[in-house]
């Protein structure tokens, strides 16, 4: 009985694939009694066949009409059926059309070469029609079933590309200025979503917490889970901000295992509480790679961040409240020391060459970073100078966050600056003299009033703040290194409207002419707009003597 209905099954399929094939098939053949012959049998299974007597005229039908499947005899004059699959299969618009041999060659020799060539399968002749009919009905099948495979990849490639600038725009890499740091982030991912999480939360008592987290897996649950973390880490940061990281670790923890019911999924995850009046760091390490601090005079301390909580956010083993307070490492803000938070996407990147991974070369890589002072976005100088020593990053989502903590002898000016033309003058003069104190030349020194002077004039004229608002302007200076950040609370500008020298000169007036001497002072500058606040950062390097 079982053999009959296996009989019978086989009996549908073939005289399903006998009686309609249904697809566009082009015959090449130089003979036409050929041609004619495989037209009638397949124009009788509803296949709509066009044919083609030589090679040229065949690439040139499968450019024009696109068929679902070529029949390629091979034993042609000129250019033989082997070239012609060779050729199509190097044409871009005909390299995904599949390709039968009709061929009365049997050696296995000949086949090969028609699988080298491109060809997908073959046909001997003599050949049986109701051979060549499953054949042809199998091919076309599985060209429809891969063009709707393709139209679904695309699809889904078009909704994880959106997904993937959806999330970047949650994850913002935009440098971070408070009083007593800086902070920059690095943030590749290997596919159009990923799955580390980062922030900086500012508190509202001039606290600001700093974490980095890498979620198990790729794909797009991990990305969903990211997102989901940081915004549960927003809300539980300003809620047990005051009791510290163990306390913010472990009620993320409970939210994360609620959440996610599944143990494949899990984070983990490194968190820097940063406190300005105690002037001190307290971190929780929850099973994360171990943050690189290297102080002022170089020194690297390795050891003092090995201790931690040790289990991942969400790991759904154990206690749901594994974090305690004796986790918890403190450290002091002590002037130009960097702290680099990163996932493990950089220390396991591997060798193009030798396949090695990374590993502790990040550690020489970045006190190489911290010592310069040119280099400003040290984060991205990371992950640049391991990629150019032939480590691959691209196998794994990858995050750095640098934070250069600032020395107060080093910081000359930090005053807010009430929006008056006058007061802007009295600034810039002191500025001037302040980075003369600390040996800078004094025509840089010049170059930096009449920067400070430009960005004060322009705030003051067209920024759109009140008669009794302010803005805040920080001076630093390293070695021969000017740096100048200023925040401002204005209306936002179009910086790709403003900054466009081919823009009518008329049109932009004083302001056109106040960016083009900004940008003519300066050897770098950025400019941000965070939240409500317009953020500029310059650097000016004292060349004079050098």
């Amino acid at each position: 009985m079982g053999e009959t209905l296996q009989d019978a099954d086989k009996e549908k399929t073939t005289s399903r694939l006998m009686c309609n094939l249904s697809g566009r098939v082009l015959v090449v053949d130089d003979e036409l009694p050929n041609r004619l012959y495989l037209r009638k049998l397949l124009e009788a299974r509803t296949c709509e066949v066009f044919d083609a007597s030589s090679a040229m005229e065949a690439l040139d039908l499968a450019m024009k009409y696109q068929p679902d499947l070529i029949l390629v005899d091979v034993i042609m004059p000129e250019i033989d059926g082997f070239q012609l699959c060779g050729m199509l299969r190097d044409e871009p618009r005909a390299a995904d059309i599949p390709v039968i041999m009709v061929t009365a060659k049997s050696k296995i020799e000949d086949i090969e070469t028609g699988f080298e060539q491109g060809a997908m399968d073959y046909i001997r002749k003599p050949f049986n029609p109701r051979e060549l009919v499953l054949r042809v009905g199998n091919a076309l099948a599985l060209k429809k079933s891969n063009d709707a495979l393709a139209i679904w990849n695309k699809r889904v490639s078009r909704d994880l590309e959106l997904a993937g600038a959806i999330q970047r725009s949650m994850f913002s890499v935009v440098p971070h200025f408070s009083r007593r740091f800086e902070a920059r982030i690095a943030y590749r991912t290997c596919m159009d979503v990923g799955g580390d999480a980062f922030d900086i939360v500012t508190l509202p008592d001039g606290k600001h917490c700093v974490y980095v987290a890498d979620v198990s897996g790729h794909g797009v649950a991990p990305a969903m889970i990211s997102a989901l973390l940081k915004a549960t880490a927003s809300e539980m940061i300003r809620r047990y901000a005051e009791q510290g990281p163990a306390a913010i670790c472990n009620a993320l923890n409970v939210v994360i295992r609620r959440r996610i019911d599944n143990p494949a999924y899990f984070a983990t995850l490194f968190m820097a509480l940063h406190d300005p009046e105690k002037m001190e760091w307290r971190c929780m390490n929850c099973g994360h790679p171990n943050p690189l601090l290297i102080r002022g005079n170089g020194h690297m301390e390795s050891g003092l961040l090995n201790k931690g909580g040790g289990a991942p956010i969400g790991f759904p083993f154990g206690d749901e409240k594994p974090y305690s307070v004796s986790d918890e490492v403190c450290f002091a803000d002590e002037g130009d020391s960097f702290l680099l938070l990163y996932t493990d996407g950089l220390t396991e990147a591997r060798h193009v060459l030798s396949g090695e991974e990374c590993g502790d070369k990040i550690t020489d890589v970045y006190r190489k970073m911290a010592k310069d002072p040119v280099v400003s976005d040290k984060a991205a100088e990371v992950l640049n100078a391991i990629e150019a020593s032939g480590y691959q990053l691209d196998q794994d989502d990858c995050t750095a966050i640098s934070i250069h903590m600032l020395d107060p002898l080093k910081v000359v000016v930090e005053q807010k600056v009430p929006r008056n033309i006058y007061l802007v003058s009295d600034i810039a003069k002191q500025s001037e003299a302040a980075v003369i104190s600390k040996g800078i030349s004094a025509d840089t020194a010049a170059m930096l009033r009449l920067l400070v002077m430009e960005l004060g004039a322009n705030l003051v004229d067209h920024s759109g703040l009140g008669e009794e608002d302010s803005f805040w302007l920080q001076i630093r200076v390293d070695g021969k290194v000017c740096q100048l950040v200023l925040r401002d609370e204005g209306e936002e500008w179009n910086l790709e409207t403003a900054l466009n020298r081919e823009i009518d000169e008329a049109y932009m007036g004083d302001r056109g002419r106040g960016l083009a001497i900004t940008h003519s002072l300066v050897d770098r500058i950025e400019r941000y707009r965070v939240n409500t606040e317009n953020l500029t950062y310059c650097t000016i390097i004292d060349s004079e003597g050098e």
